[in-house]
């Protein structure tokens, strides 16, 4: 995956200098301000795959859920067939 840019830490850190901050200062901020944003925001790549992963999950749902509809229908069914015998004979 490629790496983004999310923010300049060089002008940042320049800005923070110029309106009066030391310069280590600015520099573990803008440091700690990156870490920050690396483990915080998702990417569209990330997004894209998370979106694959509900895909397969739904789709394992719906075989799952297909599979409990044909169990149901033949219980149904099963049941229907005792209770006519039940009844007529």
């Amino acid at each position: 995956m490629q790496k983004v840019e999310l923010f300049n830490t060089h002008t940042f850190i320049k800005a923070l200098v110029k309106s009066g901050m030391e310069e280590k200062t600015a520099e573990v901020l803008a440091e700690n301000q990156l870490a920050m944003l690396e483990t915080q925001i998702s990417t569209k790549a990330d997004m894209y795959d998370v979106k694959a992963h509900m895909t397969d999950e739904l789709s394992t749902i719906k075989k799952d859920l297909d599979w409990i509809k044909k169990l149901m229908l033949g219980i149904g069914v099963t049941v229907l067939i005792a209770s006519l015998k039940y009844i007529f004979s």
